[in-house]
């Protein structure tokens, strides 16, 4: 097997662990939701719980067959990550990945309901395409206010969706 495959398979051992954690997650969620007493008058066939069960433990089972196909495939499934890991770090395409996502947290974490909706997604949506260099400045301002103005007019007033 040729080196990108045996590269690949050290990879999806990691990524059917992590398909597998989320699994268990939503089983144990789903049992949760279950035995829940608020759902004591459910019919237990309609319960959300049973749902919620059936999807993790096929998530989980999948998983953990894509981690045993990764852990087959692969010699050094470590070391591969471990070079991985490091070429990611290194790449530029990461660190615009983690601008993107801290200006999401603040936008939720310190504008939503702190700030009206008009303004708080306006400064988020100029400041990303500041940020991220997509255009003259009154390009991103007439993008970012017809944005603003749009989803407010749609979800709004004509769908009466109270925006934060």
């Amino acid at each position: 097997m040729d080196e990108s495959k045996v590269r690949l398979r050290a990879l999806d051992l990691f990524m059917g662990l992590g398909f597998l954690a989320v699994g268990a997650f939503v089983v144990y969620d789903g049992f949760l939701a279950f035995y829940a007493t608020q759902m004591a008058t459910v019919e237990r066939s309609s319960n959300p719980g049973v749902t919620s069960i059936f999807i993790g433990g096929l998530m989980g089972l999948l998983g953990l067959v894509i981690a045993a196909i990764g852990l087959l495939g692969s010699l050094h499934p470590l070391r591969i990550a471990r070079q991985a890991v490091s070429e990611t770090l290194q790449s530029k395409a990461f660190y615009r990945g983690a601008i993107a996502l801290a200006g999401i947290a603040v936008y939720f974490f310190v504008f939503w309901d702190r700030i009206p909706y008009a303004i708080s997604t306006f400064l988020f949506l100029a400041g990303m395409m500041t940020i991220f260099k997509a255009g003259a400045w009154w390009k991103i301002g007439i993008i970012s206010g017809g944005t603003v103005a749009v989803v407010w007019y749609v979800f709004g007033v004509l769908a009466m969706i109270p925006l934060p």
